[in-house]
Parts: C-alpha cells; sequence; structure tokens
C-alpha cells in the first residue's frame, strides 16, 4: 500500500486503460459511459462529503475508480468516427469533397499515398454537406505534390478498406480501423483535383512539414550511397520510406529494428548530446533552469521534426517531467513518470493502446528501469569502456526481457544473436546520429559539412554490413513461432515471478514461475494436436501467382505458378505460422505438373501426371486431363475456366473452381459449389481465397 501512494498517476491509469479496452472490444458500451462517469462524479461528492465512516473512505477510491475507468470508455467512444454524425457514410461515398491534408505525403513507386481530413462534401455552388472524418487518398504522380494544411477540392468515390485476401495474413484494414480510417480512393485523373489556394496548417505542422523536407534534401545532395542515404534518413528523422524492405527484414531479424523506427532511444541520446554539450551552464546561479527550458525546447523541437509517433512522445513527455522535477529539486517516482506519459498519450489518441510501438515501447522502458538496478551489480568492470559495453548489455538484456512477448505475439520471430547486434549497432547508430545533427548545424561550412557527410555515410554502410552479416550467421534468429493470447499474459505472469524469485530468492515465485511454464507448454500441446487433427486444401490469393497447399496437419506442400519469393510467401506465411506448419515441407511448380511422379507416403499424398491424389480423394491440376473421367475427383483449375461453357455429366458430382481474381469469378464459384459440394465441406468468403476441410 505505501509503494501505491507514491504511484497516484498508476492508479489512475489501470482503470483508464481497462475503460478503453472494455469500449474497444464491445463499443455498444461507450454510449453508457457518459451516464456512468456522471454517476460515478456524484459518488465521489457525496462520499467526500460523509467521510466519517470508514465504508464511505472505501468506497469514495472505488468511485475514483469508476471515474476513470468511464472516462477511458467514453474517450474512445468520443474518439470513434463512427460515431459522429458527421462522417463519410453520412455525407455520401461519390462526389465531389473539399479535404484537408494532415501529414506529409509519401511518394509510392507508382502513386502519391497521402492522409487527410475530408472536410464535407460539395452539393450545391455555395453548399457543403459537412463531414469530419480522416480517409487515404491514392493520388497519380502527375498531381502537383500537396502539402500538409492544403485545402483541395476533389472529385472521387471511396470504398471502404479491403480486408485481407488471404486467412490470418497482416489486417491492414484493422490496422487503419484503430487510426480512425475506415475509406480510401483512387484519384488517376489530375483533373479531378483543384486547389484552394488555401492553406490552414498548424504552426507545428508548418515547422515538420518545412524541417522535414529541409533535411530530406539536405541529405540527399551529401550522401550517395543509396541504402546509406534511405538510413540515414530513418535514424535523423523518422521517413522510412526509402530503406529496401530486404535490409529492413535483416534488421528486424538481428533484434535491432528499434534502431531505424525514431524512438526514445534516439530522443535520450539528443537530451544526452544537449546536456554534455551545455554542462557549463550549471556553474551560474539561473544556470539549471536556462539549461533546462534549451534542452526541453530542442527536445520537442526534435520530437515534432520526427512525427510525433507515440513512442517519441512518450519518451519526450519523461524527460520533460524529470528535467522539470530535478530543477525543482524534486526527484519523481520513475514509474510514476512514465505513468504520466501513457495517460496523457492516451488523452491524445485512446487506440494508440493497440499500436505495437506503444506497447513495445512502454515495455522495454519499463523492463529497462525495473530490472536494471539488479542486473548491473552482477559485475563491476574495471575501466570506463567495458562500464560502457556493460551498461548496453544489461539494457539490451532487459529491454529484450520485457518485449519479447509481444515481439512472438505480433512478429513470430526471435533474434539469437540480440545481445551480440545491440552491443554494436547502438553504438554505431549514435556515432551516426550525432554526425547527422553535425551535418544540420554545419550545413553552411562546406569543408565541415562534407566531413560529417563522409562520416555520416562510412558509418551507415558499416552499420548495414554489419547487419546483413550478423543475419547469415547460423540459427540467427528463430522464425515462425506462435503464441496465443493466453500464452502472452502467461509468459508476462512467468516474466514476473521469476524476477519476484530473483529480487527475493522468494522460493514461491520460481514454483509459481514453473507453473505458468507448464500452462504455456500445456496450451502450446493442445493447439499443436488441434492443429494436427485438421486436413486442409488452401488456394490462397496472391497478385499475378496461383498458388495451392495441402496440408495433413503436420506437413504442407504448395503448388504454385513460379517459386515464391519473400514477398508473395508475405500471403501465406500467416496461414502456415497459425498451423503451426512453417516452414514448408515441399513446394512444386503448375508449370511442370504433368511430369511429376511424386510420391509423400508421411501425408498419403502423391502426385502423378497433373492428378493429386490426397487422403482417397483426387485433384486435378491439369487442364489436358479436363473431359476424362475418374470416378469421385475434383478439379482445381490455375488458369482461367470457360464457366458459360455446358459442363459433362461426368464432371456433376466434382467441384470445379477457377482461380481468376475477379469477383465476378468469386461469385460464380460460390454459386457453382453451392450446387456441387458432394466430397467436400468448404468455406468460401470473398477475401479471396477458398478453404477446403476434408473429412476422415
Amino acid at each position: 500500500m505505501q509503494v501505491l501512494k507514491q504511484l497516484p498517476f498508476v492508479k489512475l491509469l489501470v482503470p483508464t486503460i481497462i475503460g478503453i479496452s472494455c469500449v474497444i472490444i464491445y463499443p455498444q458500451l461507450g454510449s453508457y459511459s457518459i451516464f456512468l462517469l456522471v454517476s460515478s462524479l456524484l459518488l465521489f461528492v457525496f462520499f467526500t462529503l460523509n467521510r466519517s465512516k470508514l465504508l464511505f473512505i472505501k468506497l469514495k477510491t472505488l468511485s475514483i475508480f469508476l471515474i476513470f475507468l468511464s472516462f477511458g470508455g467514453l474517450l474512445s467512444h468520443y474518439k470513434n468516427p463512427r460515431n459522429h454524425n458527421q462522417n463519410l457514410e453520412n455525407a455520401g461515398l461519390n462526389g465531389v469533397y473539399l479535404i484537408r491534408i494532415t501529414e506529409i505525403p509519401q511518394i509510392k513507386l507508382k502513386t502519391i499515398k497521402i492522409q487527410a481530413n475530408v472536410l464535407g462534401r460539395i452539393i450545391g455552388k455555395n453548399k457543403i454537406l459537412k463531414a469530419d472524418e480522416l480517409a487515404l487518398f491514392y493520388f497519380d504522380k502527375q498531381i502537383q505534390l500537396p502539402k500538409p494544411g492544403d485545402e483541395l477540392i476533389v472529385k472521387c468515390n471511396f470504398k471502404p478498406i479491403p480486408e485481407p485476401e488471404n486467412p490470418y495474413q497482416f489486417n491492414y484494414k484493422r490496422f487503419l480501423k484503430w487510426q480512425g480510417i475506415y475509406y480510401q480512393t483512387f484519384v488517376k485523373n489530375p483533373e479531378n483535383v483543384i486547389s484552394t489556394k488555401v492553406n490552414s496548417a498548424t504552426f507545428f505542422q508548418l515547422i515538420s512539414y518545412k524541417g522535414s523536407q529541409y533535411l530530406k534534401q539536405l541529405f540527399i545532395a551529401n550522401i550517395h550511397d543509396s541504402t546509406a542515404l534511405g538510413v540515414t534518413e530513418s535514424l535523423i528523422f523518422g521517413y522510412k520510406e526509402d530503406i529496401p524492405k530486404d535490409l529492413v527484414e535483416s534488421y528486424s531479424r538481428t533484434g535491432t529494428l528499434h534502431v531505424l523506427a525514431v524512438s526514445g532511444l534516439h530522443v535520450a541520446i539528443v537530451f544526452l548530446m544537449l546536456a554534455n554539450f551545455l554542462w557549463f551552464l550549471d556553474r551560474w546561479r539561473y544556470g539549471v533552469w536556462l539549461k533546462t527550458v534549451i534542452v526541453l525546447v530542442c527536445i520537442w523541437v526534435y520530437c515534432i521534426l520526427t512525427g510525433m509517433a507515440p513512442s517519441i512522445i512518450r519518451a519526450g513527455l519523461m524527460i520533460s517531467l524529470v528535467l522539470v522535477g530535478k530543477a525543482l529539486n524534486r526527484n519523481a517516482n520513475i514509474f510514476n513518470t512514465i505513468a504520466v506519459s501513457a495517460f496523457f498519450i492516451l488523452c491524445i489518441n485512446p487506440f494508440w493502446l493497440l499500436n505495437v510501438g506503444f506497447q513495445l515501447s512502454f515495455a522495454a522502458v519499463i523492463g529497462i528501469v525495473y530490472l536494471q538496478e539488479y542486473l548491473i551489480p552482477l559485475w563491476t568492470p574495471p575501466n570506463w569502456l567495458l562500464r560502457q559495453v556493460w551498461n548496453i548489455l544489461i539494457i539490451s538484456i532487459c529491454a529484450q526481457i520485457a518485449t519479447f512477448p509481444l515481439s512472438l505475439f505480433y512478429f513470430n520471430q526471435f533474434p539469437n544473436y540480440f545481445l551480440l547486434s545491440n552491443l554494436i549497432i547502438i553504438p554505431l547508430t549514435s556515432i551516426v546520429i550525432y554526425t547527422g545533427i553535425g551535418m544540420v548545424i554545419f550545413s553552411k561550412i562546406p569543408f565541415l559539412l562534407l566531413t560529417f557527410s563522409w562520416l555520416t555515410e562510412h558509418f551507415v554502410k558499416m552499420t548495414n554490413y554489419l547487419v546483413v552479416t550478423i543475419e547469415k550467421f547460423p540459427f540467427s534468429f528463430i522464425d515462425g513461432m506462435k503464441i496465443n493470447f493466453i500464452q502472452l499474459i502467461l509468459l508476462y505472469i512467468c516474466i514476473g515471478f521469476t524476477a519476484f524469485w530473483y529480487i527475493n530468492t522468494s522460493r514461491k515465485g520460481i514454483i509459481n514461475a514453473l507453473l505458468c511454464l507448464v500452462l504455456i507448454l500445456s496450451v502450446h500441446c493442445f493447439d499443436t494436436i488441434k492443429s494436427q487433427a485438421k486436413r486442409n486444401i488452401v488456394i490462397f490469393n496472391i497478385p499475378n501467382q496461383n498458388a495451392l497447399l495441402v496440408s495433413d496437419g503436420k506437413r504442407s506442400v504448395l503448388i504454385s505458378d513460379n517459386t515464391l519469393q519473400a514477398k508473395e510467401m508475405f500471403y501465406i506465411r500467416g496461414w502456415l505460422i497459425h498451423n503451426r506448419l512453417w516452414p514448408l515441407y515441399q513446394s512444386y511448380s503448375f508449370k511442370n505438373i504433368d511430369k511429376y511422379h511424386i510420391e509423400i507416403l508421411e501425408m498419403d499424398l502423391s502426385l502423378k501426371r497433373g492428378l493429386l491424389f490426397f487422403k482417397g480423394t483426387t485433384f486435378n491440376l491439369s487442364s489436358k486431363n479436363l473431359g476424362k473421367f475418374t470416378h469421385k475427383y475434383s478439379y482445381i483449375l490455375p488458369k482461367y475456366f470457360d464457366w458459360n461453357g455446358k459442363y459433362d455429366d461426368n464432371m456433376r458430382d466434382s467441384v470445379l473452381i477457377g482461380q481468376e481474381k475477379t469477383k465476378r469469378l468469386q461469385k460464380k464459384v460460390k454459386k457453382f459449389l453451392s450446387n456441387y459440394h458432394n466430397y467436400v465441406i468448404y468455406d468460401v468468403q470473398d477475401l479471396g481465397f477458398i478453404l477446403f476441410n476434408i473429412n476422415n
């Protein structure tokens, strides 16, 4: 209880998070939040005025809990654009709209991606049907690049963000939903976009845009290696569009992806640089306050330049609170400071609670703050260099302990050499940030600019080389690990009990931790047994590619037009991991389907002359066999099939499936399967994939 008294904001944050979560899971509860809030406030007033009884004091605490629980629910309800009258559904999804650009446009390979606020639909010469909702716009590159704050008149047709095309694929629709974005539109004709010559950007938007554009031009002019340029832009001001995807994957697999996303680490480096540079101000009478003001201004300018992501806001708030506390000679509890920053971030946008970066950021900082003081004393390095190495290792260990359950839950992989990679990459990226800032400070002095540019480029190239090298080490990462939400919670409980055992040398801690571990393994065994009982045939919807996967629950065989590259495997990876079938057992091509003579006895599967025999069911994978009668088989045609043609009577007890990626064909697939489904149980969705569960 004494500890909780030192953490007042933690006591307020917990019910707020519960309230936000409840309304996110059950949106209908949001409309009742206002009634609960008013009732709780009245109870709080009543119990405050009647403090004579111990029961009323306890009930007062309960009323405070309910106030912030209902506050979190009301916040989620209010921030959801679906609950406002002025939204796109009410304004109409087709017409001419007035929009305001809210973020810096992103230049893609073929289009310009823009996030904008739809202000209303123009329905007459001087009439506008008001709206207030964010949407995604994809403009043709011929359109003049707009700036944040620009107001445009756009003729377009809004469409809902599509569902994922394949089972367990990354749900981009849900990702955008938590940012308040439900619709997108593609504007190909430049004549459908008219500038109003009005710019209503805020002061902070102008700083962010002009600053990022200046930095981008500066780095483009002075860093010549394209890969080094992309990484430098990401490290200094958070622009990630120029980094090759394979390099991003390398950083992810080595456990150093966090350095590419401007986060608390970057803010801390900038803070330390400023604090060390202004050391002389500590000698003056009011130097501490002057130093505090200068550092705070610089930190928040940096936060604005880098886009104000949740991790950036968290770091900025925490450093600000600590600095102000020190200036006032007050040492605030660090966990209370973390709670304050989380509370204010959620007040800005409660749906950031679901943001993976938000969760990883707070988990990492809590792990570092809590565990570091207990692990640092394990060894006392004899010199300064070893102390720095030891500090980096301990910080990496603490952060990894706190974040690896989330990493497994969201990304299904674990970097085995994270200690080595972070020990090398964190110092190098710190140097890059220093030299990059040096480029900005001395951009008007050619000799110094050239020097800092050369250092920045070569340090980045060295960093990239080392990351790729570490990724190629044997067993550099574990891929395809799946844990569900229950296992995620159990993992954190297990970590908590293990920490309790280590800190307090309590036998109960280690017993409870082992019990949690047994439960985690039990859930894993249950899921594995359940997955292995399934027999599946899945047709995946991959652009310009046909892919059929056969699984007996333990192994999987993929048949596709071509060998699938990483970008194509993205479409099926989620399904394989969910069913604990990653990596693939075998892979074959449709092109040589008539020449294969393959038997996989352990799967009861064979592939002969274009016919696939699996668990007593036969599928024709070759159009050459069409029309030949085979008893009880199904056709799966990888190429377009003429649905208007006449079917032979021999096919009446069979299933024909065409894989053309059109809604028209998908509807015909549904219609046809509804008449001919004698030998399979099917599940066809408009998402573009077809899944069969074979009856044993």
